[in-house]
């Protein structure tokens, strides 16, 4: 079978995009995240934390279910996150609040939710749906009293974690290029050949890229060498995939092509062989929309190319919001959308948000608004009364926008009595946004400064890399897949990810990443940090340094002449690469494995250190001006004082010059004033008095 992928012109934004929880009549669903660790027989564990507000309508948690498999049942634990307020505080929690567990609209288990309670509901099999349990949590807090008050909901909310699956059956392995990286998968790993060439390099980060940009974020990814086990992630075979590059050494092969086996430990795995210019292609069309064409496990020609660039006006449904947004009833709901810059194919300084829609004829005795907020600042606002059409245009400053920014709609609506329950009840208060209509547009240009957050949106669509010689090649190869994977899944365009040669990137104008940075490649790029002993002082008591002499691996993110650059690099005292390999994919791999992945990045500086537990982030300007930088100063230091002593000495022998003419102006003009005096003697003039003889 021959496959040819071409790049899709709309691109998933809905991966970098969430409705929040507190939704009016029931928020979106929302994944639940999968683990990596191998699974105990007969479970399927899901590291899942939701938290459900009280009074705010339905959460649902989707559950991904191999095929194969059949539920049994559904643990975990629930608990009070924010305890419901009691009386004589600011808000009060109707009494007699009830936690209900739902699936496919039953109720199946009902929880005191001010007390910590386990979740443990029945499943069968027609409670999966197309490979998905979906489970719904409602903190219901409204009593069924006649004067119940209607108050702006509580503040109140739980949470479930530690949610495990019972099943029954024998997980059923794929059988197709299409269904290999089905939903339910949970973590992949990528090896590609010991001692890479650039052009494998580049086929194992245009595969990385594909998965993180395809797979959920909560997915575990490692791109590793053969003999690299180390830095390599668990795959179990239920839930586990690998993918192994293997160049052909054929000279009559000219295409790559696929096949399905079972790999060690009975791992499904997914052998793409062909020459090496061909298996970047090949990998990146695993992240494509057309990959469910590939309906056998033996595929010829695989292959994806070409980058996209959305426009700069893009409506809700493509960030990821439900066609139609619904918000209902009293006291306040509300829907929320990721809108991240990298979604308009670069930076953006400004932004307008334009919101249509309609609502319900809302009756004199009831008092209603929608109000816009970005980021939770509130840039607009309507009341709701007879006029049922919404159409707001509400600017956006550029100093409310970062990478990744938060639209939120809310309809807060009171009955002018306060009473929520009676016949005041039975009036349906509803708003409706069309997010096919709705739309944000952004005005290109730059706003953040130089940092981590200015990454991925500076990008583009492109993410050239180059691998200095300050790392070893599986510790490169390593580093570079867990910060591509990072990037891209902070950004909906799927990237064309090249490698360059060290010189090239170097001498290059576009942004991009550097992998193992010696010391004379951050003097070369001019990061804020070299490669080589520093200072940092405390920003917060600016009283007292810290100088360090132990190895340190760093990741910075910088201008560099017009372009932004991220260089991950190390420094040993004694001049020895292998202190600071295990730290450099420490510092990597921080950049997914902290909780908010590279949104969680702060400032423009990530040092890792030998038993320092996690990496920690500082600002270049907590840092001491090291010799490396001062030295860059140097030389327009001494042009200064060559400068200045040139005007010194242009002074001085302006000075001479002007002294000089002074004096033969003052001879002049005694010699002048001498000559009108013997004048008049010469003419018979009568001598002076002193002069006349006795």
């Amino acid at each position: 079978m021959t496959l040819l992928a071409p790049l899709a012109a709309a691109t998933a934004a809905s991966a970098s995009t969430t409705a929040a929880a507190s939704t009016a009549l029931a928020s979106p669903a929302v994944s639940a995240p999968a683990v990596s660790a191998t699974d105990a027989p007969g479970t399927l564990s899901f590291p899942v934390e939701t938290t459900v507000p009280a009074g705010t309508g339905a959460v649902f948690v989707n559950l991904q279910v191999p095929d194969g498999l059949t539920p049994t049942s559904l643990t975990g634990a629930i608990k009070p996150v924010t305890p419901a307020a009691t009386s004589g505080s600011s808000a009060v929690a109707t009494p007699g609040g009830q936690l209900l567990v739902t699936v496919n609209g039953a109720v199946l288990q009902t929880l005191d939710p001010t007390m910590p309670g386990t979740l443990n509901v029945p499943l069968q099999a027609s409670d999966e749906v197309k490979g998905v349990v979906t489970i719904g949590l409602t903190y219901a807090t409204l009593s069924g009293s006649d004067n119940a008050v209607c108050t702006v909901p509580s503040n109140a909310s739980v949470s479930l974690t530690d949610a495990v699956m019972n099943v029954d059956g024998a997980a059923a392995a794929p059988s197709t290029v299409a269904d290999f990286l089905s939903p339910s998968v949970n973590a992949v790993s990528v090896v590609i050949p010991d001692a890479p060439s650039q052009a494998l390099e580049q086929a194992g980060l245009a595969t990385i890229a594909s998965l993180a940009h395809a797979l959920p974020q909560s997915d575990s990814l490692s791109l590793t060498t053969t003999s690299d086990t180390a830095n390599r992630t668990t795959v179990a075979p239920i839930r586990g995939r690998i993918i192994v590059l293997a160049p052909s050494t054929d000279s009559s092969v000219t295409t790559a092509t696929t096949a399905l086996s079972s790999g060690d430990g009975g791992v499904p795995t997914l052998t793409i062989t062909g020459p090496e210019a061909t298996l970047a292609p090949a990998g990146a069309a695993l992240g494509s929309d057309y990959l469910v064409l590939a309906n056998s496990a033996d595929t010829t020609g695989l292959s994806q190319t070409g980058t996209s660039t959305p426009a700069l006006t893009q409506n809700l449904s493509y960030f990821g919001s439900p066609n139609q947004i619904a918000l209902a009833g009293f006291g306040q709901s509300s829907s929320f959308t990721n809108i991240s810059q990298a979604s308009f194919g670069g930076p953006v300084s400004s932004a307008t948000v334009h919101i249509v829609g309609m609502h319900s004829d809302i009756p004199d005795s009831v008092i209603a608004t929608a109000n816009v907020y970005w980021n939770n600042f509130l840039i607009g606002s309507q009341v709701l009364a007879h006029s049922t059409p919404i159409d707001l245009t509400l600017p956006v400053s550029g100093t409310l926008l970062t990478a990744a920014n938060g639209l939120k709609i809310e309809l807060s609506a009171v009955p002018v009595t306060g009473n929520c329950t009676g016949p005041i009840n039975q009036i349906p208060i509803e708003l409706f946004v069309d997010s096919q209509a709705s739309t944000v547009s952004g005005v290109r240009g730059q706003t953040l400064t130089p940092g981590f957050q200015r990454f991925p949106q500076v990008l583009g669509s492109t993410l050239p890399v180059a691998f200095g010689t300050g790392a070893s090649a599986a510790t490169a190869v390593a580093s570079a897949g867990d910060i591509v994977a990072s990037v891209q899944r902070n950004s909906s365009i799927q990237l064309a990810v090249t490698v360059v040669s060290p010189g090239s990137f170097i001498s290059s104008s576009q942004s991009g990443l550097f992998v193992g940075a010696t010391s004379s490649d951050s003097n070369a790029l001019g990061s804020p940090l070299r490669l080589d002993s520093f200072k940092a002082i405390d920003s917060n008591a600016v009283s007292f340094g810290v100088g360090t002499t132990e190895p340190y691996a760093a990741l910075q993110s910088f201008q560099s002449g017009g372009r932004n650059v991220l260089m991950l690099g190390g420094w040993a005292p004694d001049s020895s690469s292998d202190a600071v390999q295990g730290l450099q994919v420490q510092a990597a791999s921080y950049t997914t494995s902290n909780p908010d992945g590279w949104f969680g990045l702060s400032g423009d500086v990530l040092i890792a250190q030998p038993n320092q537990g996690d990496p920690v982030l500082i600002s270049s300007n907590a840092i001491v001006p090291q010799t490396a930088v001062t030295d860059d100063y140097r030389g327009y230091a001494v042009w200064i004082a060559v400068i200045a002593i040139i005007l010194i000495l242009a002074g001085v022998v302006g000075e001479i010059t002007r002294r000089r003419r002074k004096a033969k102006l003052k001879k002049y003009v005694d010699a002048q004033i001498a000559s009108e005096g013997a004048e008049p003697a010469a003419d018979g003039a009568e001598a002076p008095e002193s002069s006349k003889p006795e």
